[in-house]
């Protein structure tokens, strides 16, 4: 009887705690499920659409704690952290992100597994060859940046079974053709490894840099910009007070429920003397991206207009760069994958009409392999 009784009680808790609400708080990094339409005939498709893409499995009761019990046990119990989950536990209480998606896994993107053919070669270079073609026939200057995946930087501390394959990479393979053909391309991988001799470039428990390493970063693009703007050299580097503070909270140990069991300290870096440029509205509507678009001026007419294709590693490199241009308008599309490449906004170009454009990716974006382009779109 005793065995019935708590079977019924494990039965109906996650529907008790669904109307009453009364399980613990627990901070899960994760999407929220769309909401079901309200019932009618008219919607029956839509609704089953919604549950469809895994609304009974994110509104079921006290489904957060039991993510967060799971990967207790999974990483301090049985020890046990595969790279088909979308977080592993390395050395040291070290996070990496695994399994991003179902299309992209970064550990096996790490180990070169799979490097690309000539064939997939040409058609990335000619993508971007393209892309900078066009843009040099409007008089715009072009500048690929390359952020390093985590895994590329602190590969001793990933789990000791996730071996190099191949000591060549797919990154290696795009930027040689890349630059071979021209492109001009910034790889930040050399830099981040001498910035971790000094300090922490990123971050143990989220995927992205510190502020070490973002203005590490920041310092090289405006190195290779002085050869267009030899006026940006005196201005590079600027006063900054380094403070090391308690309470972040890592992406990963996010995605894991665990990030009280992970803390860590934010590194921050506050001028000296206050920021010129400003967040104004938004005076571009391009169309929808994967987050809103952000445009900073500062003010200076002397200064070069830019527009900055980013994804969420340009994050800290934003309140640095934006310094250097009367106007800069950040994008944020969605990355490229096997079936669409990233957007690359014509429309909000010819609308800006900027002195530079810079296309910045995270190493594990820039390895998707892109579709074939339509004739004539670069």
């Amino acid at each position: 009887m005793a065995a019935v009784a708590i079977f019924l009680v494990c039965i109906c808790l996650p529907g008790v705690e669904n109307t009453f609400h009364f399980a613990p708080p627990v901070d899960l990094m994760e999407n929220d499920p769309t909401p079901l339409p309200d019932f009618s005939l008219s919607q029956v498709f839509r609704t089953f659409n919604v549950l469809q893409r895994g609304f009974l499995e994110k509104t079921y009761g006290f489904r957060k704690q039991l993510v967060r019990w799971q990967n207790m046990l999974d990483l301090f119990v049985l020890q046990s952290s595969s790279h088909y989950q979308t977080v592993i536990k390395g050395k040291g209480n070290w996070l990496f992100l695994a399994q991003e998606n179902t299309e992209l896994n970064v550990v096996e993107d790490y180990r070169s597994s799979r490097l690309f053919s000539a064939r997939e070669l040409a058609r990335w270079v000619e993508v971007y060859r393209k892309r900078q073609d066009a843009l040099d026939a409007r008089g715009i200057h072009y500048l690929m940046v390359v952020a390093p995946n985590k895994h590329t930087v602190y590969p001793e501390f990933l789990p000791s079974q996730y071996n190099r394959v191949s000591p060549i990479s797919r990154t290696n393979q795009l930027v040689d053709a890349l630059q071979a053909a021209g492109v001009n391309v910034l790889d930040l991988r050399d830099t981040m490894l001498t910035v971790k001799k000094g300090a922490l470039a990123y971050y143990r428990t989220d995927t992205h840099w510190t502020t070490f390493g973002a203005f590490a970063g920041y310092i090289e693009i405006m190195r290779w910009l002085t050869r267009w703007y030899p006026e940006f050299e005196p201005t590079i580097r600027g006063d900054y007070d380094i403070h090391i503070t308690p309470g972040l909270t890592g992406g990963l140990s996010s995605m894991l429920a665990l990030a009280d069991m992970f803390p860590e300290d934010r590194v921050t870096f506050e001028p000296r003397t206050p920021r010129q440029a400003k967040e104004v509205e938004n005076a571009v509507a391009p169309k929808a991206l994967f987050q809103p678009t952000v445009v900073t001026e500062t003010g200076d007419p002397n200064l070069p207009t830019a527009v900055v294709f980013r994804d969420s590693f340009a994050h800290e490199l934003m309140p640095f760069l934006s310094e250097n241009f009367n106007r800069a308008v950040y994008l944020w599309p969605y990355p490229s994958t096997p079936r669409e490449m990233r957007t690359f906004d014509w429309g909000t170009i010819d609308s800006v009409r900027p002195d530079l454009v810079i296309d910045e990716f995270v190493e594990r974006y820039f390895t998707e392999f892109p579709p074939s382009q339509r004739p004539g779109k670069p």
